[in-house]
């Protein structure tokens, strides 16, 4: 169901009269499954799913322009090998935007990752709440969390053509990707360096995130 929820706000089809529709609604998402239904998965099957999508940007016939992962996803201790393969797709273009964690720790004090590998293309996104403060579950991280997005119960689809809320910053995640792809469509001569800088720079301020984000801002879509 996780996967299937994430998708959903990232980009569920809009204006058709059905259930919800995502953040950037006419994107194409591609599916990567390495965690399986009980949350067990491997580094190894994570590096899988990266090295499919650097070859799909990459490879020299019919290329797919792939502008971000969405890494809903956490808990592995550092490794080189990830740290690695994420960089590998900064090499290619691809932003690497991933959920902050749910534990309602400072990630500056205690890592946690992917969202914690300190690379120009990653992107670590923080929960809000429908106050427009951090949710009570999100973690944070004044050096290390870059934006938050709204992540508490959150609609959208589900299993068996439903639709349902759930909370996590694995909801405000795709939030941040969704509007990468809208950037993306208004002018798709951007790369990823201008979508970063447009999607941190171009949230609202709060100041009840000034402490908590580097930005201190929630991401904005309205423009």
């Amino acid at each position: 169901f996780h996967g299937t929820h994430v998708s959903g706000i990232l980009a569920a089809r809009g204006n058709n009269g059905l259930g919800v529709s995502g953040v950037s609604p006419q994107a194409k998402v591609i599916a990567c499954k390495f965690i399986a239904s009980n949350g067990s998965g491997t580094l190894a099957d994570a590096l899988t799913c990266l090295d499919y999508v650097l070859d799909l940007k990459t490879r020299s016939q019919n290329p797919v322009d792939v502008i971000a992962t969405n890494n809903s996803w956490g808990g592995l201790p550092f490794t080189r090998a990830l740290h690695e393969a994420i960089a590998a797709q900064q090499e290619a273009g691809i932003l690497f935007v991933a959920a902050a964690g749910n534990s309602a720790s400072n990630n500056d004090a205690v890592a946690f990752y992917p969202a914690g590998h300190f690379l120009p293309n990653v992107l670590a996104v923080a929960s809000t709440d429908h106050l427009d403060a951090l949710s009570s579950f999100s973690s944070f991280g004044r050096r290390t969390v870059h934006v938050a997005a709204p992540g508490s119960s959150i609609l959208s689809t589900f299993l068996n053509d439903g639709y349902v809320p759930v909370s996590g910053t694995s909801m405000a995640a795709p939030h941040v990707t969704g509007l990468l792809g809208l950037l993306k469509a208004q002018d798709p001569a951007r790369d990823w360096r201008a979508l970063r800088n447009l999607a941190l720079t171009g949230g609202t301020d709060l100041p009840v995130l000034s402490g908590s984000t580097v930005t201190g801002r929630r991401m904005r879509a309205a423009d």
